[in-house]
């Protein structure tokens, strides 16, 4: 279809050009009675062959359903049915123009509550909900990025059959012939889709399955919790869920589970632990990691070890017995010291009731189990982690293929699932579904399952549909659209009904009437809050594990010095259901700092040892199977063990997505999903120059990020350097207010939340790989990544850094048409109009935090991209300086509206992007004046130090050391 951007359409287009309402839609029927115009349609396209010969209404059908294809679809439009705004304006956003909207989405495993900032009906900003508790209030890039996915022009926009454009009364048709032929039994019938986390969905699959008994509901995710849920039944005779409460926790032993980054909850676990990091009550949790690739979580431990992903189980075992756990299994030592492994178990006993030992969905069932021993035996069930009942055991994927082959499945419904891509690659889910007479396939884009289905139906956005959700804690709440469909979709609810015979029922009403109970009042509140009331239930399940898990340990396979293969899901992209999204391909990887692409993460002792440079191409085989990427040479990885991220390798993606990196799902098969040995690494021919950002704009050699030991701390050591020097600058001019930032080094975990929610606020384009290799990335902020210590062993610290808006800033000196400037609240401001583009001022920034504006990143043309951006910032074309301005439109907001009131502004009215997303609380924003603000009070601790201060630039972004906690019997032990 790109021949619709084609210059031929000129005078077509010509003809729309300003119409608006009933008069659009008169300028079309004029179109759709041209009959050269359909016989241009007719030539130019394909597969509307037919177009030529359809009257005018015929016509107009099937254009309407195929508008957005020719650029006609930039305007929102607010929904059909009556939506309800927050109940307040969310903290920091006095904006009389701007209206929020609770509602909810589902991302990489979790439902989080969230709050969408429309302009004039535009969805363009998204922010957490402070009352959801999944979230409570901080968002991720994920749920930042999902702003983009509404808007992509890549997105499915009208119903296919068989590649062809059609409709859904023709999709409606079939179904009744299909549904005829089934009558009330079913059997032959089965629908495939993801984890189900909406309760009127479930209502209505167990309407489905009552109303044909004979047909299977089958579930299908590329990451999922299903060992861990193995683990659970191993040990309780009974499925369930793990909730932590690291908020409760004195000493916490995390077994390759990357809590606070990788998984469903993260967002409230990640607050949870930092409230426990504040080293100024003298009060700080001991965090220990033991994992084969370090993680966002390993990070932030005060002793992090590294052993292979295969040895953790063993590490468990040695931890057990230190305790005094008895018949456990005799293994073969670890490889953690005796020493580490005591100190570990007496801080352990010594917080009984208070600690909590957490293993990663990757590792194995058996592990989970003794997990699970190893709380209950610590008295910590019940305390720190709590256990939720899963009641609903569904066939998957595999019993799908299996029956299919059989020719037992004739009608196959495939609701926003892509297993062609996706699933193990011993299922051949291709061969498999090629054996049922009628496939169909529902989803967000037309990928890789929907190219081998007999139909292709176009799902609607989250934020374009009623629906609602359950998060991992068993909160409840409303999703309402805050636009009307963009194209011609559906939400699932919808689709559902029409499966079930009812074609005219409304996503609305369908929620609505699983939440009946709720009298009309308490169902706006629930809209309002963006959370419904908390369900009355008993006392949670304390499950007692049977020590009958120790008897069935396996046996450790394989040899400790073979090369073991590790699957882990990517920070950003997740399985890959993102991969069409520029914002979350460009994002620099936490610890890598890789972008537009995968790699193959190797040990620096096992690089040396085999030669290996990053960029260099190496072959992986297991198991007959065999993936060329390139290397990544990663301090901190056990030696034996080498770890490739999934989600990459999409073929049919959308234009940002396809071809990027390499697809390691290849590699995987039914009884090796995240860990397989006996992995061979062969050297390939080629070097790869990866765009990775770890060498742009650096610091080092400068002190830029300052730690200390809790014990330093609490004796009184100070991280601030000598008084500043005086200074041959001219006094700054003295407004009402002064606008200052910190940023907490112990709180941050290095998630990127803060990047991705400075792009969508700020309106900053994506650049591409070639430009990421260039040093040409546009992100105002970034969050360099600093190594101490030996590379086997390192310490780890993440250092987000903003523009310094610098009292004395050297870039305003040099700039010689004055477009960089101080206002009078002591912030350095761009005056994009004047700027010329010398980059003077990029030369003159001993932070390296201005970026220069080389070529039109920014796309202008595609109407749907028009509608995400915000509209209270400048969109800049090329040759412009840009960077951080602590956000000056929201200060000015709550500056018109404090001028209004006769009032100063509240400490807490201005919240910046990057605060506003920040899980851990790591940056504070305010007036440094107001002696009450949070802000100068973090100026007052002692951890408090300004980067680069021997340049006396008097930046008012400044920071706070980082803190570890070491067991006292470890010493310094890394």
């Amino acid at each position: 279809m790109s021949s619709m951007n084609d210059d031929s359409w000129a005078p077509w287009r010509a003809r729309l050009a300003g119409q608006r309402g009933h008069r659009y839609w008169r300028a079309l029927e004029d179109l759709a009675a041209d009959a050269s115009f359909r016989e241009h349609v007719a030539s130019t396209m394909p597969a509307w062959s037919q177009v030529a010969s359809m009257d005018r209404r015929g016509f107009l059908k099937l254009l309407g359903a195929s508008l957005a294809m020719a650029g006609l679809t930039g305007c929102g439009r607010p929904p059909e049915d009556s939506i309800v705004p927050w109940l307040r304006m969310p903290e920091g956003q006095p904006d009389a123009d701007a209206i929020f909207y609770a509602t909810t989405l589902c991302m990489a495993g979790e439902a989080v509550g969230v709050l969408v900032q429309t302009h004039q009906g535009r969805p363009t900003k998204i922010e957490g909900n402070p009352q959801h508790p999944a979230s409570a209030g901080a968002t991720g890039p994920q749920l930042q990025a999902a702003i983009l996915d509404l808007w992509d022009p890549d997105r499915s926009m009208t119903p296919r059959r068989l590649g062809d454009i059609g409709t859904w009364d023709a999709f409606a048709a079939d179904v009744g012939q299909w549904r005829s032929r089934f009558a009330s039994h079913g059997a032959g019938l089965r629908i495939l889709s993801g984890s189900i986390r909406s309760p009127t969905l479930q209502a209505q699959r167990k309407a489905w399955l009552q109303r044909f008994p004979g047909a299977k509901w089958h579930v299908h995710e590329a990451i999922d919790d299903r060992q861990a849920l193995a683990g659970a039944q191993q040990a309780f005779g009974r499925p369930y869920r793990c909730r932590y409460r690291l908020e409760k926790a004195d000493v916490v032993l995390s077994l390759e589970a990357d809590l606070l980054d990788g998984g469903p909850a993260h967002l409230a676990y990640a607050w949870g632990f930092a409230q426990r990091r504040d080293p100024e009550r003298g009060t700080m949790n001991r965090l220990y990691v033991v994992e084969g690739t370090p993680s966002a979580t390993g990070t932030m431990a005060d002793h992090r070890w590294a052993i292979s992903s295969a040895r953790i189980g063993d590490v468990l075992v040695e931890v057990a017995v230190a305790l005094g756990m008895k018949g456990l299994p005799t293994l073969t030592p670890s490889g953690l010291s005796h020493a580490r492994i005591a100190a570990l178990a007496r801080d352990l006993q010594a917080h009984r009731g208070r600690g909590l030992v957490v293993v990663g969905a990757c590792q194995p069932p058996h592990v989970h189990a003794l997990a699970h021993l190893v709380n209950a035996w610590l008295d910590n069930a019940g305390k720190t982690v709590v256990y939720i009942s899963i009641d609903d055991a569904l066939p998957g994927l595999a019993e799908l293929c299996r029956d299919a082959r059989a020719g037992q499945v004739e009608t196959l419904f495939i609701l926003q699932a892509n297993p062609v891509y996706d699933a193990p690659a011993d299922l051949d889910v291709s061969a498999s579904f090629a054996k049922i007479r009628h496939t169909v396939h529902y989803g967000l884009y037309r990928d890789e399952t929907a190219h081998i289905c007999e139909w292709h139906l176009p799902a609607s956005h989250p934020l374009e549909c009623w629906s609602d959700a359950q998060s991992c804690d068993g909160s409840r709440s409303i999703a309402q659209p805050l636009i009307a469909p963009l194209y011609d979709t559906r939400s699932p609810h919808e689709l559902l009904a029409l499966l079930l015979g009812d074609i005219e029922q409304r996503g609305q009403a369908i929620v609505r009437n699983q939440w009946k109970a709720l009298d009309d009042t308490a169902w706006i509140a629930a809209l309002r809050a963006g959370v419904l009331p908390e369900m009355e239930s008993d006392e949670p399940d304390l499950p007692v594990p049977a020590d009958e898990v120790l008897r069935s340990w396996p046996l450790r396979q394989g040899q400790a010095t073979e090369l073991v293969l590790l699957w882990r899901p990517d920070p950003f992209l997740h399985d890959g259901t993102y991969a069409n999204n520029g914002w979350l391909q460009e994002c620099p990887r936490p610890l890598t700092q890789l972008t537009w692409g995968n790699a193959a993460l190797v040990s620096p002792a096992l690089a040396a040892r085999r030669g290996l440079n990053t960029g260099d191409l190496v072959t992986l085989k297991v198991r007959g199977r065999a993936l060329t990427l390139p290397v990544w040479v990663m301090p901190g990885q056990a030696e034996s063990d080498i770890t490739v991220h999934l989600g990459y390798g999409r073929t049919l993606a959308g234009r940002v997505g396809s071809e990027v990196g390499a697809s390691a799902y290849i590699l995987r098969t039914q009884d090796a999903l995240w860990m397989a040995a006996g992995l061979e690494l062969v050297r390939a021919d080629g070097h790869v120059d990866l765009a990775s950002t770890q060498s742009h704009d650096r610091m080092e050699g400068s002190e830029s990020v300052r730690s200390s030991s809790l014990t330093a701390l609490l004796a009184g050591a100070a991280m601030e350097s000598a008084p500043t020097p005086p200074s041959l600058y001219e006094a700054t001019q003295s407004g009402d207010y002064a606008w200052g930032m910190t940023i907490d080094l112990n709180a941050c975990i290095g998630c990127k939340g803060c990047t991705v929610a400075c792009q969508a606020e700020n309106n900053i384009p994506v650049v591409g790989a070639d430009e990421v290799r260039r040093g040409h990335a546009m992100h105002w902020i970034r969050v360099d990544r600093y190594y101490a210590g030996s590379p086997d062993a390192p310490e780890t610290v993440h250092q987000p850094v903003p523009c310094m808006h610098c009292e004395h800033a050297p870039c305003e000196l040099v700039c010689p048409v004055g477009a960089t400037v101080h206002d009078s609240d002591g912030l350095n401001v761009q005056v994009y109009n004047r700027c010329v583009g010398t980059r003077f001022c990029s030369n003159n920034c001993p932070y390296k935090v201005r970026r220069f504006n080389f070529l039109q990143y920014a796309d202008l043309t595609t109407e749907s991209l028009k509608g995400q951006r915000n509209p209270d910032v400048t969109v800049r074309n090329r040759g412009v300086m840009e960077k951080c301005t602590y956000c000056i439109q929201r200060i000015e907001k709550a500056h018109i509206q404090a001028d209004r009131e006769n009032r100063a502004i509240a400490d807490g009215e201005v919240v910046t992007a990057c605060q506003a997303a920040c899980p851990t609380r790591a940056i504070q924003f305010g007036n440094l004046k107001d002696s009450g603000s949070k802000v100068r009070r973090t100026r007052m601790s002692q951890r408090h130090y300004t980067l680069l201060a021997e340049l006396n630039t008097r930046p008012r972004t400044t920071y706070l050391a980082r803190v570890r906690n070491r067991h006292p019997d470890l010493g310094e032990d890394a």
